[in-house]
Order: structure tokens, then C-alpha cells, then sequence
């Protein structure tokens, strides 16, 4: 739904603006709002003596409900005096080098054994996938595009899918065959290999190959997100990948070198030094001729945010995501830099282990909640680049339960709870239970800022009434482990959102072992919900209609028994240097579209 009788256009700026908090610097602003070529130029109800114009590029509009953002929207901050159109852009120009940042290293170049953002960076852009993806989620299935795929028919029972790919190759020259997309569907499923998202190709039966390019993908049950689960199985090459038996796979030591042999993205694998850096280089067999435009992509990876913003601003990179909010205005103040915010696809949280004490208690995990001033949290960190975060479907998906709201801050309420759960304060003020002091070990990644300004308030907030928190910060990697062997008592953390609504590899009892559902939350109700609700034709209004009261009560349940208390729902940051053209960020990639980049006149 749209709001009111604004056009959209208008609606979303109006309701942008004070999320942002542009407003702080006290300066009236002539916005442009930019889709495609068409500009359209409107003051927000100011004198038209505006002291300074900002320009914001918009893509991937999406529908406003009431005063929400319910869509993947992109801006882009930049001086009128900046801005171009797509007719003053000029003609793509040949060579150069972008570098952007990454915080930790890649965890694999296996797509099957990987779970770190950074992998995934990077796997987008030298493995492909059979359609491009389109920011459109917010409203039910997302739409594609070709890829590899050139074209797809869908069985009017829904039970099949048949692909024809392109003529294309691997960057070795082998064609990129139907016989590679099998391969990588088996060793999705194959449980030697154990990826942790293989909840996707749950339902997909078989991959039956035709010829060379011309197959047909199977499925056992005729779900509204099956043509996603096989495009969301990104596609490894067999000829090389298929020369280590899966069961080795977890420890073999020689990926980088299997992956410089053949690659199928826009870019390949050039030289890994690893803690430093990655350089990719274009693929000369891309099926896209002509592209990439540049010569080199080249991250750069860092221990830290400020040491990746610092190298930013230098000039040493040209692209860096994850901004933290307190920065973003530097980089706006910057004339050698655009930012790009968007509706991002994630949650901040706090982490509880279910299974471990003190933690297996709803009414303690509850407890928590109400005890954490998770506005404050919001307001002195995101610095208007957050909301505060209640259910547990992220607003900008149409299964989202928006009449649940964030618990209030009330350490009374959380005391009360603490008191029924049979704990008592000692004389020291700290509670206790059968001779033990609520204390415990609050765990998150080294190097953000953010998540460490968090826990430090967390534990001031717990502090106050009679629990002592130990904040350890620890390497990613090593912070990985912990969490996928369920060893440790609360964490802090956050989630990338996949595009369809399906949880079970975070809630869903049988993806504890292994898998996203790291807290060990275990519920019978909760496994049921998510089993039938993941199946439902969603193209039906009426089946549509009673999933969503089927995701709700999924909410509702979360939303009661606390395994997470949700903190924040983050606006994406990402900053750009502006010798480059045509840049595209999105709520899916903030490098969309890095291979139609040129360096500007």
C-alpha cells in the first residue's frame, strides 16, 4: 500500500529525511530525486532560499505504508553541482582499478563451506548464478533477470522448472554446462559437505539434464520460492571443484588454487595474500562481452572499521560498506566521496544460549529485554541510520508483524520477571539463584565499534539492576567457532536477511546442529509454523493472506519467549569515491553492479 495521496516519490523523502537526521546540521536542503534519467525537483516546506542543495539518487523505489519504509530504497548524498545524468555520463571508458574494503579475510573461496559476508563479497562476483536477482522482495517473491540462464519455464503445477543457458564458458574456456549446475546442487545437498544454508535445496528432487545447456530442475513440493532455492545455489564448476571428493572438501587446503582455474562471474580470482588483500581481474570469457569496464578489483582488508574509513577518506579506497552512523556525515562533508544508505536487509541483536544457564529461562530472556534501553542505544549510536527493532521479520518484508512493538524500557518490569524466576538479590545488590550471581560472558567481534559501544552499554544497563557482565572481544573467525559450537552465554551480532521469507535455518530445531540457529532455540510450535509456512503459494491472495497470520504467530511466539532481544534495524551505509561512473548500490549488493563501473572523465 501507498500512503495518503502523496506520490510515492514524495511520501518516501518525507519519510526518509527525519530518519536520517539531516536536520542536525541546521541547513534547509533542495532535494532532486533521480530514477533513471527523469529528475523531479521539490522543496520540503522551505523558503525557496534553500542554503545548500543535496541531490539524492534514487533506485529501487518501493510501496510506504502509514509512516514506515517498507521497501529496498537507495539514496545517494551529493552536491547539486555533482550531480549527472545518464545522458551526461558519457560512454564507458576502459581501464583502472577500484579498491574496497572488507573487514576480515575470506573464510573460504568454496562457496559450499564459506559463512562469513566477506566470502560471500566475493564468491558474487567470480562464481555465477542462473538469474540476477531484482530488489523487489518487499512485496512477496522477487523477480529475475537472465544470468547464465537465458531463459526458464515454469510447469503450470509448479513442480518443475526448465532452464536454457547461454552459450558461455568458464574463464579456462570449458563451457558452463547443465552437467555444473547439477554438481553444485549435489554438493549443496551432500551432508560430508554440511553448508550451513542447505535448508534451501530441501525441496529441490533432482536437477535432470537434457543436453549440454537444456535441463530441467525437479521439486518435491511446489513452493512459492522454488525458482529461488535454485538460484540461490551458486554455480561451481565441476571440471575442477569436482576433483576433490566431497568428503575431503572440509579440509582441503587448495581452494584459492581451484578457484583461479576457472571462474564464471565478471571477474576471476587473480592473487590472495591472505590478511591483506584479494585481487580479482576480468574474465575474458565473461558471457556479458565487453565487461568489466576496469582492469582491477581489489579488496583490501582490514581489522577495523576506523582503519577502513580512515584509508577511505585518504584516497587509498575507492568503496567501503558498513559506515558506522557517527561517521556518515564526514563522509557527506567529503567532495572526493558520495554515501549511499539503504533499507538495509538486517538486524542488530543480542544472542541468548537457550540451552545454557542462566539463559534457559523465557522470563530471564525477557528480563533482559525490558533491562536493556534499547532506545538509547539506537538514538546515541545510529545517530538516526536505525529504528528500534521489534519483530522478528524485518519491516521491509511483506511477512513482517507490524502491530508488535519493541519491549519498553523497564528495569522495574525486568526485575519483576528476574523475582518470579526464583532469583533474589544478595547483600552485595547482585542477583542470585541457588547459591550463584547472575553473571555471565558477553561475547562479540573485535574491531566494530558499534557492537562494542553496545555491550559496554549493555552492561551499564545490567549493572544498575544487580547483574555483572564480562564484555570479552574476540577475532571474527575465532567468534565463528563459538557461536557454530553453541560455546557461550549471550553474544552480540547481527544478521544479513535472506530475500524470502524462511527461517529454518535460524529457528528451527534441526538447524542447531551446524547451522544459523546458533541460541539452540528449540520449539516444537515454532518448527511447525515454519515447516508449513515455508511451502505456501503466496501467489494466491488467499493462501497469501493465511501465511501471513502463519509468520505472525511465528512473530508472536519469538516475540514472547526472547531467544533474541532484537535491538536495531540498520539503514546500509556505503561510501564511493566519485571518479566513478555509473555505481549502483542496492539492499542486495553494495557492489550490484561493480562490473558496468568506468572511471569518470
Amino acid at each position: 500500500m501507498r500512503s495518503s495521496g502523496l506520490p510515492w516519490r514524495l511520501a518516501a523523502l518525507a519519510l526518509l529525511i527525519p530518519l536520517l537526521g539531516l536536520g542536525a546540521c541546521g541547513k534547509r536542503a533542495k532535494i532532486v530525486v533521480v530514477k533513471d534519467a527523469d529528475a523531479a525537483t521539490i522543496n520540503l516546506s522551505q523558503p525557496e532560499e534553500a542554503e545548500e542543495e543535496q541531490v539524492f539518487g534514487l533506485w529501487d523505489p518501493s510501496p510506504m505504508d502509514g509512516d514506515e519504509i517498507l521497501g529496498p530504497m537507495t539514496y545517494a548524498f551529493r552536491s547539486a553541482k555533482d550531480f549527472k545524468s545518464e545522458s551526461e555520463r558519457g560512454t564507458p571508458k576502459r581501464g583502472g582499478t577500484v579498491n574496497a574494503g572488507l573487514l576480515e579475510d575470506i573464510d573460504s573461496f568454496n562457496p559450499f563451506l564459506s559463512s562469513s559476508a566477506s566470502a560471500s563479497e566475493v564468491q558474487e562476483l567470480i562464481f555465477p548464478r542462473l538469474m540476477s536477482e531484482q530488489p523487489d522482495y518487499f512485496d512477496g517473491v522477487p523477480t529475475f533477470t537472465p544470468n547464465i540462464a537465458e531463459s526458464w519455464v515454469i510447469a503450470d503445477d509448479n513442480m518443475s522448472i526448465r532452464f536454457k543457458l547461454r552459450a558461455c564458458n568458464w574463464s579456462d574456456g570449458t563451457p558452463i554446462s547443465a552437467a555444473d549446475v547439477r554438481f553444485s546442487w549435489e554438493a549443496a545437498k551432500d551432508e560430508d559437505v554440511a553448508w550451513v544454508s542447505a535448508s534451501i535445496v530441501d525441496f529441490i528432487k533432482d536437477v535432470e539434464i537434457h543436453s549440454e545447456r537444456d535441463f530441467t530442475v525437479h521439486y518435491t513440493k511446489a513452493t512459492p520460492y522454488n525458482i529461488m532455492d535454485i538460484n540461490d545455489t551458486m554455480i561451481i564448476p565441476k571440471h575442477t571443484f569436482g576433483q576433490v571428493p566431497f568428503g575431503q572438501w572440509s579440509g582441503y587446503p587448495k581452494w584459492p588454487e581451484l578457484a583461479t582455474k576457472a571462474c564464471g562471474g565478471p571477474w576471476i580470482l587473480d592473487t590472495h595474500e591472505p590478511g591483506q588483500f584479494i585481487s580479482l581481474k576480468p574474465n575474458p570469457e565473461y558471457w556479458d562481452k565487453g565487461k568489466p569496464y576496469l582492469d582491477k578489483l581489489v579488496f583490501k582488508i582490514f581489522g577495523n572499521m576506523k582503519s577502513m574509513l580512515n584509508a577511505l577518506r585518504a584516497g587509498e579506497l575507492d568503496i567501503m560498506s558498513g559506515i558506522q552512523p557517527d561517521q556518515a556525515q564526514s563522509v557527506i562533508d567529503d567532495d572526493d566521496l558520495l554515501l549511499y544508505t539503504y533499507v538495509a536487509r538486517s538486524y542488530g541483536y543480542m544472542g541468548w544460549n537457550c540451552k545454557r544457564w542462566p539463559f534457559d529461562d523465557h522470563r530471564v530472556r525477557q528480563a533482559m529485554t525490558y533491562a536493556i534501553n534499547r532506545f538509547d542505544i539506537v538514538e546515541g549510536q545510529f545517530y538516526g541510520y536505525a529504528t528500534v527493532a521489534a519483530p522478528f521479520i524485518i519491516r521491509s518484508m511483506w511477512a513482517t508483524d507490524k502491530s508488535l512493538q519493541p519491549y519498553p524500557y523497564d528495569p522495574d518490569k525486568a526485575e519483576a520477571l528476574l523475582e518470579e524466576a526464583g532469583w533474589k538479590k544478595n547483600d552485595d545488590g547482585i542477583y542470585e539463584k541457588d547459591g550463584r550471581p547472575f553473571e555471565f560472558v558477553l561475547i562479540t567481534n573485535s574491531g566494530n565499534p558499534t557492537r562494542q559501544a553496545i555491550c559496554e552499554r549493555v552492561e551499564s544497563d545490567l549493572r544498575q539492576i544487580g547483574i555483572r557482565v564480562d564484555i570479552t572481544l574476540v577475532d571474527f573467525n575465532q567468534m565463528s567457532i563459538k557461536l557454530k559450537t553453541h560455546d557461550f552465554q549471550a553474544y552480540v551480532g547481527g544478521w544479513y536477511i535472506a530475500t524470502k521469507v524462511d527461517p529454518k535455518p535460524t529457528f528451527h530445531s534441526v538447524s542447531t546442529n551446524g547451522r544459523y540457529n546458533y541460541v539452540n532455540y528449540m520449539d516444537d510450535y515454532v518448527d511447525g509454523l515454519i515447516d508449513r509456512g515455508r511451502v505456501m503459494n503466496i501467489s494466491d491472495p488467499a493462501i497469501r493472506e493465511e501465511a501471513h497470520g502463519i509468520w505472525k504467530a511465528f512473530q508472536r511466539k519469538l516475540y514472547d519467549e526472547q531467544p533474541y532481544t532484537m535491538l536495531y534495524e540498520p539503514k546500509g551505509i556505503v561510501g564511493v569515491s566519485k571518479r566513478f561512473v555509473n555505481v549502483r548500490v542496492t539492499s542486495l549488493k553494495w557492489l550490484d553492479n561493480v562490473h558496468e563501473w568506468w572511471l569518470a572523465d
